[in-house]
């Protein structure tokens, strides 16, 4: 899959969208849903996530952990970290990692939100990041 904006950047608005039931609204039928979103896993593929838990979310913490730099009590928690933790190997059965072909097309677009979330990071951060100079 190629997914390209007419800047060169993986689209943030895609054609993932949701029909909900809206009597207030009726002119608005649907809603597009970021690819940041953390319930787009859930929605995009609910044989995968069948709680319908959130994903990733910016600004995530977890208590720290055996091998965490310094004496860090509370680490953020990168998107590729979490993704990564998903699709770990263990003892108990793992839905993402025996779903076949459908994990291959997960992956896929794991890769392209890891990708559209590292950009948008650049794109908001310019000051911290001195692109300027």
């Amino acid at each position: 899959m190629v997914f390209v904006n007419s800047d060169g950047e993986p689209p943030f608005e895609r054609d993932i969208r949701l029909y909900p039931l809206n009597p207030e609204n009726p002119q608005q039928p649907f809603i597009n849903i970021n690819i940041l979103s953390p319930n787009l896993d859930p929605m995009a593929y609910p044989t995968l996530f069948p709680y319908g838990e959130p994903g990733w979310q910016p600004n995530w913490r977890c208590d720290s952990y055996q091998g965490a730099q310094g004496n860090q009590s509370r680490v953020n928690v990168r998107m590729l970290q979490y993704k990564s933790a998903l699709t770990a190997v263990r003892d108990d059965f793992n839905p993402i990692i025996s779903a076949g072909k459908l994990t291959q097309q997960w992956i896929v677009e794991w890769y392209l939100q890891v990708e559209a979330n590292k950009l948008n990071f650049i794109r908001t951060h310019h000051q911290q990041l001195r692109t300027e100079l």
